[in-house]
Order: C-alpha cells, then sequence, then structure tokens
C-alpha cells in the first residue's frame, strides 16, 4: 500500500541524521538539563521502495530550518484482513 508524505527525503541515512541534527540545533534541544527527548522529530526508512531511501514526515516548524517540503510516495506493508462470517473481508480495529 502507498502513502503520500508530505515532509523531507533522504537518499542517504547520513544526510536523515544531519538533518535531524540541524533541527535540534535550531530548536534549542534539550531545553532543560533533565529532558528526556532529544529529537522532537525522526527519520524513517522507506526500505519497501526502490531504492529505499529515508524521510522525515513534515511540520510547519521545519521550513524555516530544512526548506520547502516535498510530496511522495512511501510503500507501507499491507493491513492485514481477516475473513469475516460473511465470506467477505474486514480489516482488524486498530492496534490488533
Amino acid at each position: 500500500m502507498q502513502r503520500k508524505i508530505q515532509g523531507y527525503k533522504f537518499s542517504e541515512k547520513e544526510l536523515a541524521n544531519e538533518s535531524r541534527s540541524e533541527l535540534v540545533s535550531a530548536k534549542e534541544l534539550p531545553k532543560k538539563k533533565g529532558d528526556v527527548t532529544l529529537y522532537w522529530q525522526d527519520y524513517e526508512e522507506a526500505a519497501l521502495d526502490e531504492p529505499p531511501f529515508y524521510y522525515m514526515r513534515g511540520d510547519k516548524s521545519m521550513t524555516a530550518t530544512m526548506g520547502k517540503q516535498e510530496t511522495f510516495s512511501v510503500t507501507f506493508p499491507d493491513v492485514p484482513k481477516e475473513e469475516s462470517e460473511e465470506g467477505g473481508e474486514k480489516i482488524p480495529p486498530k492496534g490488533e
């Protein structure tokens, strides 16, 4: 199943790491010494696409640091389906 994503696409993991680091610097994270969250936005791998790539889902606050967002497709595994008693297929509720 393919989904359209609004955000940033990277051909290499190192580029995604660098961009994430730029966001951390721009947001001045962590804010306090005891803060647990270092990365407020992380990248994901589109491993089912050919060639595989890395991407970050976009957020309005990211454009000042990362520039204009783009729209691209990412392939996700198909949602498992169950057969219902009537013989049709049904999608299980989220979380199951």
